[in-house]
């Protein structure tokens, strides 16, 4: 089968599911209306999804649907509360009656890093393809192109030997999102902790710009960015960061020495946190240096109001951005701030390296506990 003749069922049309758009395009082409459903869980926005999407979106019938369709693939994209019912009460049964009537069993991309892709294996069977997938969400910046800095990664459970094929497939289907990395099925959790430990980067600029007008500075979000961005250049490199020039401009060398300080510190304390769940040091370096270089290139090109905006947006309640944020303010802002203005004038703090990384290694092992509890399904 030609991969643009795969049929999709999307379960839950909600903002993710309808990010990934590319991802859809990208596999299915000029199939895209014909292969591919979309299904909401209630009437609430339904038109306007209807408007912006390239294929039937319809609401409730989950089980109907599956039956009409039977696709190659499942997008389950519920909140991570919903995936639980969802899956025992709809995916449990249908994966059964394709048994029954020796058919074909579909792959099951679940958009949820929690629960983690070991809880399908358990409950669907061991005979079903399922893996996490877990999206950049940053891939076009005022026009720039900036989806290959930031990373995407797709987790399998190691039980499950997945056909060559499938297993490729899955990895392509995200391509159009970012760099693309595999992790085992256990580490997505820590591993999307790290990532959102590295939206602080706006917070770093803001203590930037505060500090600098305090003492009769002002330094716009551009400047104080493209400055981070320079002095990380020693850590990653990548032809990706030259899509956006950046430099040290204007800023004067304590403040640069504090910035590189401040970019190294967070990014061994992440790394850190990542060793000790065992995550492979590359792809933990290659996530953590994509994610803090995409959010300052985003810091170096919107306004502080978009910026506050977009953190609103993605902090929900109960969700990891939130904890990040919780973690962060309680632990690490002041000392951030009060650091930045002891090195202005002289004073540096000699732990302050590992004071750094350890706040940074807190940060993204609070937000790692508080994911696995999200989905409120218990661990086996």
């Amino acid at each position: 089968m030609k991969k643009e003749d795969s049929k999709i069922v999307i379960i839950g049309l909600g903002y993710l599911a309808t990010y990934i758009m590319p991802c859809y395009k990208k596999l299915l082409g000029k199939n895209i209306g014909t292969n591919l459903i979309g299904i909401k869980g209630s009437e609430r926005g339904l038109k306007e999804k209807q408007q912006i999407c390239p294929f039937p979106v319809v609401v409730g019938n989950v089980w109907e649907h599956l039956n009409e369709r039977e696709p190659d693939i499942i997008i389950l994209a519920v909140k991570p509360n919903q995936i639980a019912d969802m899956t025992e009460q709809t995916l449990v049964p249908y994966y059964q009656k394709l048994r029954d009537e020796k058919k074909k069993l579909p792959d099951l991309y679940s958009f949820a890093p929690d629960p983690s892709v070991d809880y399908f294996y358990d409950t669907l069977g061991s005979d079903v393809n399922a893996a996490n997938m877990i999206p950049n969400m940053v891939s076009d910046i005022e026009g720039y192109d900036v989806s290959q800095v930031g990373v995407s990664f797709v987790a399998f459970d190691p039980r499950r030997i997945w056909p060559e094929e499938n297993k490729r497939a899955a990895l392509e289907f995200m391509t159009p999102t970012g760099t693309v990395l595999m992790v085992d099925g256990d580490k997505a959790i820590p591993f999307l902790a790290c990532q959102c430990a590295c939206h602080l980067m706006f917070e770093f600029n803001y203590i930037a710009q505060d500090v600098q007008a305090e003492i009769g500075r002002n330094m716009s979000l551009a400047e104080s960015a493209s400055a981070y961005r320079s002095v990380f250049r020693e850590i990653f490199n990548e032809s990706c960061v030259n899509v956006l020039p950046c430099s040290q401009g204007a800023a004067e060398k304590k403040l640069l020495e504090f910035m590189e300080m401040l970019m190294k510190s967070w990014y061994n304390g992440v790394l850190k946190f990542a060793g000790s769940e065992n995550i492979p040091r590359d792809a933990a370096h290659r996530l953590i240096c994509g994610t803090m270089e995409t959010y300052q290139m985003e810091a170096q090109l919107e306004k502080k109001e978009t910026l506050v905006q977009n953190t609103k947006n993605h902090a929900t309640p109960g969700g990891f951005l939130e904890m990040c944020l919780i973690t962060f303010h309680k632990r690490g802002y002041d000392y951030i701030t009060g650091e930045l203005k002891n090195w202005l004038v002289g004073k540096k703090d000699p732990n302050a390296e590992m004071t750094i990384e350890e706040i940074a290694y807190d940060v993204a092992r609070s937000i790692s506990e508080h994911g696995k509890t999200v989905s409120g399904v218990k661990k086996k």
